[in-house]
C-alpha cells in the first residue's frame, strides 16, 4: 500500500461485502437456482453486465435493477436494494485496516455513489465505521457520480488535502480511473 498521509475509500463492496456476495448468502440459505444467476463476482456464471458496470457501461443502480429484475423472472421477490440487512456485513480485515491506518496518523475519507441508496438518507448520523473518517462524501450532495472529476475533488477539499497527496481505493476499476484522472493515486480493490 502506498505511503500517501491521505486514504479515500469507496464503500460499498470494500468496507462492506458487495450486495450480489450477500445475494448469493440469502440465495445459497433459500434453495435458490444460482447456476441460472449471473451475480457477479459472486455468481457462479458468468455476468456481462457486472463486466460493463466495472469499465463504465453501466453505473451500479442500473446492475442493482437488473439483478432484481433476473430474480423476479425465476420467481424471487428479492430487492437486494431493500431487503439487505447490512448489520455486520463489514469486511473485518478492512475494519482492521482502517483502525490501523487511524493509528499509523492517516487521514481518511469515504467518497460514496451509493451510501444513501443502501443505507438510508441519513446514514452519517449513525454510521458505526464514522470515527475513522476525516469526511464523509457522498455523491448524492454533489449532483454528479463518480468517475466525474467532481467527487474527487470534493473528497480531497473536504479533507483539505492535496489530490496528489491522497490514495483512492475502489472496486470499480473506471472509478479508480477517474481518481487517477485528478491527480490522485488509485489501488483497485477486488472483491
Amino acid at each position: 500500500m502506498s505511503m500517501l498521509p491521505h486514504v479515500i475509500w469507496d464503500m460499498g463492496g470494500i468496507v462492506y461485502t458487495y450486495f450480489t456476495q450477500v445475494t448469493v448468502e440469502v440465495g445459497e440459505r433459500n434453495g435458490w437456482p444460482l447456476d441460472l444467476l449471473p451475480l457477479g463476482p459472486s455468481g457462479r456464471v458468468p455476468d456481462p453486465d457486472y463486466e460493463r458496470m466495472l469499465e463504465g457501461g453501466l453505473e451500479e443502480p442500473e446492475y442493482a435493477r437488473l439483478v432484481k429484475e433476473r430474480l423476479q423472472a425465476l420467481g424471487i421477490p428479492f430487492d437486494p436494494t431493500a431487503d439487505i440487512v447490512w448489520e455486520n456485513r463489514a469486511r473485518p480485515a478492512t475494519i482492521a485496516l482502517l483502525a490501523d491506518l487511524k493509528r499509523a496518523g492517516h487521514r481518511q475519507a469515504i467518497l460514496t455513489n451509493d451510501a444513501s441508496r443502501w443505507l438510508g438518507p441519513r446514514w452519517r448520523d449513525t454510521w458505526e465505521f464514522a470515527h475513522y473518517f476525516e469526511a464523509m462524501v457522498d455523491v448524492e450532495t454533489i449532483g454528479v457520480r463518480k468517475p466525474a472529476p467532481q467527487p474527487y475533488l470534493a473528497v480531497a477539499e473536504a479533507l483539505g488535502a492535496p489530490v496528489d497527496e491522497c490514495l483512492f481505493i475502489d472496486d470499480m476499476p473506471i472509478n479508480v480511473r477517474g481518481a487517477e484522472a485528478v491527480g490522485m493515486e488509485g489501488f483497485h480493490f477486488d472483491v
